[in-house]
This record gives C-alpha cells, sequence and structure tokens, in this order.
C-alpha cells in the first residue's frame, strides 16, 4: 500500500503506535492480519509492485496448545516458528513457516494461539447474544473443558438419532424399493476384495498382458549371458587369464573383485530365469482376470471411487433392507434409544449449566471492579440465563445484562450502552478473559473511541496493568493511553518523488515527549504541551 520496506521489533510489555490519520497505523494490523490468515487482496499490493511480502518472527515459551496444533499439523516444535506471506499483484498469495508451504486453513488453526486482534468492530460483536456465552467461557477457561466436549459428544448422539427416525420416517418403502435395493445388495454381497489382493489381481493381468513380449526380452537376456558366447564365457576367460598373474599383489585384489562379480551376475541370471519360470500363459486364465478386473472397476463406478465405497455401500443398503422389512422394531428402538440420549444430553446440559452459574457470580464480581476503575461506578453488570433448545453450546441462552445508573433496570448490552460504554465494557471482559489464557500477545486497535481526559488515562492503564503478563500492542489517538506504553513508535508519512511511502520510528525519551505534546495540541506544539507531556510521562 504505502509501505516501501519497514521492519518492526515488538519488545515486552506494552508497546503503543500513534501518527496521523491515514500514516499506515492501521496497515501494521492489517499486516499482523494477513500473518493470521485474513483474506488476501490485491489492493495490499503498493501500485507498480509485483508483489508484497508480509514476515512474521514469534518467539514461543512454553505453550501446549501451539505445541498440539504444530503436532497436529505435522509441523517440528522449536522455540520461533516464522510466517511468510506473499501476495501477488493479482490478489493471489502462498503462506509459509520456516520456509515450509502452509495452507491458509492451516495457518487459521494456529494464529488464535499466537495473537489476539480486538477491534472497534470487535466491540460491536458484544451487541450479538451469540457471543455472549463464548466470553463467559473464555472467563472460566480449561476448566470447563471436559465438561463441553462430554455434553457435545451427547449433544451429537442425540441429532445422530433424531436423523436417522426422520429418515426412516420419512422414506417410502414400497415394494418395488425393496426389490431394487435387495438387487443392488446381492451383487456386492460378497464382495471380498482388499487393496492387496486387488493388487497382486492387476500385477497378474499385466504379466499375462505381456507374457509374449516378457518371453523376448527374457530369451534374450539368457542368450547374452548364457550362450557359447556370452557374457558368462567372456568372464570364465578372463578369470583364466587373471588367475595366471594374480600371484602378482597388484592383481590380486582385480582377481578376487571380478570372481565375486562372476557369482553374482549368474545370481541375478538365475533369479530372473527362475522368476520367469513361475509365469505360464493361460488364455482362459487371462480372460478370467480382465473380466474379474472390469467387475470390479464397474461397482467402484457404481458404487463409489473405492474399495472402501463399495463395502460402505454394502452395509448403507442391507441397513436398509433390514429397516424397510422391520420398520416398527426399528423404529420403536431407535426411539427407545433417543429417550436414554436425551436424557443423557439433559444431564450433561445442566453439569455445564451449573459450571457457568458459578462463575458467573464472580464474573459479575471482577467486571464491575473493572468497570468501577473505568470510570463507569454506577454501572452495575449480569449475566442472565434463559432456558433455549439445546445447541451445540447447551440448554440456556447467555445474556449479557447492564444497567448503567442507579435506580435503572438492567437491560440487554444493546438496549442501554453508548459506545463510549461498550468500549469501555470489553475492554474489561477483555481484561479479565485474557490475563489468564495462554495467549502471548493482545492487539488493541483504536478501542478508545469516542473516550477522552481521564476515562483515556483509565483504558490506558489497564492496557499496562494487562502488559505486565502479556505483550501488548497498542493504536491509538488519545495521549493519555500513549503514555502508558514501555515502547512508542512514530508512523509517518512522507511523500518523495511524487509518491508516498509510510515509516515506522521508535522514539526516544525526547522523541517521545515530542510526540505527545503533538497529540495534545496538533502541528504547532506550545511550551505548555511540552511541559504537559513531560508531565504526563513522569507520573
Amino acid at each position: 500500500m504505502i509501505i516501501d520496506k519497514v521492519s518492526i521489533d515488538f519488545d515486552d510489555h506494552m508497546s503503543v503506535l500513534t501518527g496521523e490519520t491515514g500514516a499506515g497505523k492501521s496497515i501494521i494490523v492489517d499486516a499482523l492480519g494477513q500473518l493470521c490468515g485474513n483474506r488476501s487482496s490485491a489492493s495490499l499490493v503498493r501500485k507498480g509492485e509485483n508483489k508484497a511480502i508480509i514476515e512474521g518472527v514469534f518467539s514461543l515459551t512454553d505453550n501446549e496448545k501451539i505445541a498440539n496444533v504444530l503436532s497436529e499439523l505435522g509441523m517440528d516444535v522449536d522455540d520461533e516458528i516464522i510466517i511468510t506471506k506473499e501476495i501477488s499483484s493479482q490478489g493471489k498469495s502462498t503462506i509459509k513457516m520456516n520456509y515450509r508451504p502452509l495452507t491458509n486453513a492451516a495457518l487459521k488453526m494456529l494464529a488464535p494461539y499466537l495473537l489476539h486482534i480486538h477491534s472497534q468492530f470487535e466491540t460491536q460483536s458484544l451487541f450479538s447474544l451469540k457471543n455472549h456465552i463464548v466470553l463467559l467461557d473464555e472467563y472460566i477457561g480449561k476448566d470447563i473443558l471436559p465438561l463441553k466436549e462430554q455434553y457435545l459428544h451427547s449433544y451429537k448422539e442425540m441429532k445422530s438419532i433424531e436423523k436417522e427416525i426422520r429418515r426412516i420416517e420419512e422414506e417410502e418403502f414400497s415394494d418395488e424399493q425393496i426389490e431394487y435395493y435387495e438387487k443392488q445388495y446381492n451383487e456386492i454381497k460378497d464382495f471380498s476384495y482388499t487393496e492387496e489382493s486387488l493388487q497382486e489381481l492387476e500385477n497378474e493381468a499385466d504379466i499375462l498382458k505381456n507374457y509374449e513380449q516378457l518371453h523376448t526380452h527374457v530369451h534374450a537376456i539368457d542368450q547374452l549371458l548364457s550362450s557359447s558366447d556370452g557374457a558368462f564365457e567372456k568372464i570364465d576367460a578372463t578369470l583364466h587369464e587373471l588367475d595366471e598373474i594374480k600371484d602378482m599383489d597388484e592383481y590380486e585384489e582385480d582377481y578376487n573383485n571380478l570372481y565375486n562379480l562372476y557369482y553374482s551376475l549368474m545370481d541375478v541370471h538365475n533369479h530372473i530365469i527362475d522368476t520367469f519360470g513361475r509365469y505360464e500363459f493361460d488364455e482362459y486364465r487371462f480372460n478370467e482376470v480382465q473380466e474379474e478386473l472390469y467387475e470390479i472397476s464397474r461397482l467402484k463406478n457404481k458404487y463409489g471411487y473405492s474399495l472402501d465405497d463399495i463395502y460402505e455401500a454394502r452395509d448403507t443398503l442391507k441397513q436398509k433392507i433390514d429397516t424397510a422389512k422391520n420398520r416398527d422394531d426399528v423404529l420403536m428402538k431407535l426411539k427407545q434409544s433417543l429417550k436414554s440420549a436425551k436424557k443423557k444430553v439433559e444431564e450433561d446440559a445442566m453439569l455445564l449449566q451449573n459450571m457457568r452459574q458459578q462463575a458467573a457470580k464472580q464474573f459479575e464480581k471482577d467486571i464491575k471492579k473493572e468497570l468501577d476503575d473505568l470510570y463507569l461506578p454506577h454501572a452495575a453488570f449480569k449475566v442472565h440465563f434463559e432456558k433455549a433448545a439445546y445447541t451445540k453450546a447447551g440448554g440456556y441462552d447467555v445474556i449479557f445484562m447492564i444497567r448503567m445508573n442507579t435506580g435503572q433496570s438492567f437491560a440487554p448490552l444493546n438496549e442501554s450502552a453508548s459506545g463510549g460504554e461498550l468500549s469501555r465494557l470489553m475492554l474489561a471482559i477483555k481484561t479479565i478473559t485474557l490475563k489468564h489464557s495462554s495467549l502471548d500477545t493482545i492487539i488493541f486497535d483504536e478501542v478508545d473511541t469516542g473516550v477522552s481526559g481521564k476515562v483515556a488515562d483509565a483504558i490506558g492503564s489497564k492496557m499496562e496493568q494487562l502488559a505486565q503478563e502479556k505483550q501488548v500492542i497498542c493504536i491509538t489517538h488519545l495521549p493519555q493511553v500513549a503514555v502508558h506504553a514501555s515502547h512508542h513508535f512514530s508512523i509517518l508519512k512522507q511523500d518523495k518523488d511524487g509518491q508516498t511511502y509510510s515509516n515506522t520510528k521508535l522514539l526516544d525519551e525526547e522523541e517521545r515527549i515530542n510526540e505527545i505534546a503533538t497529540m495534545l495540541s496538533g502541528d504547532h506544539i506550545t511550551k505548555e504541551a511540552l511541559d504537559n507531556a513531560r508531565t504526563l510521562l513522569k507520573r
């Protein structure tokens, strides 16, 4: 886009990126998003260039989740991984990890454990009720995972039985249909080939098909080696001549080497002749093998593309025939199984719900404390549970309720919170949930929009607290947020030779004072702005 070449080394704790609108701050975040598997576009490539290259070097601590994903992808687990994405001017991209090709799907599996990008758009996701249960589970952490897996297994079992009941109830089993199934089943019921036996059959067909040509070549080999003027006679004569001079040390090794080669060649000859001797052309057998292979090919084309497909079709047909002939009994047994499956789902869902309700009490207290710190002292937060139809997530909907002022009633977030309040609430939730996660790097992309003054200072303070345990990268326009960073980068946009370029600079102490002063007073830096900047930075 507007970056020619830039390299940034983000350190521990909190780093802040500042600069005027359009300087390229968001491009840095977009680049990191590309390394997380975001969709590529030709617009990301600078005009007139053939490609854009983004490379991220991630230092890994002992992270079990990343190790598991890397192992699943067949990648080596190391202390450092390098992700490289190359985007062409046509918008196509290639991805590599440690310079080995990687699919975008694999990158998306890995990315959630490398970094988290929190943007204004994500804050709006609080309006979606389906995200509330996800955030609560993030707060609970790994303790809830066994219960979720147990419930999901029960839920899938129940849905599978329900699907089978619907299929049987909806399918027409006429006499003609049953007869059709039986006809198909009968042609594959005795099918018993394996990949190994099929390979042997194909090899036999090749030999029989090429028997005459094989005979010609084997006979020629035999003549070249064992005829009266063949290789064996000539080598034997050569050995005889060498035998006369082998007493000379210089020729003894040559004699021994040729002697060994002679008998090795005889072994090769014998193997060729013996192997061919096992073959015998039988036209009846040749036709039989050809017909057998044709029938296998026909069945594969009819029922699938592999032997496994044929076996699966056979089992399915057998099941349909049994179901058609014993429909009432099959349905009765399935409905009994469904009753047991539903009971198991109810039990597992209640275990899941009990953990969520218990955790919600502490979650509400923790959010309240964070909201107080973010200058929302009259706000109260509550997690509301509402019985609902069973889904993959459980049997209850989770709804975050908020009361912004004393005396008001609790209401869903999307009905009562303003933009600035919503940003603070989301920051409070993220501060709590991310603090205890295995994620190492968190990026805040202008999440402080719509606030200023002491509220901005409180947001910066929250990020600084989180940065004691995580690597935090923040893009902001607010000096009250920027002063909380340990490292300050300025994004500069410059015009050169009719082109616009964006560069990044790590600021020293004096440069940082000037940057904060600029954020306070604009391009014309006053003495008061400089003094104010020094005061903010010295706190």
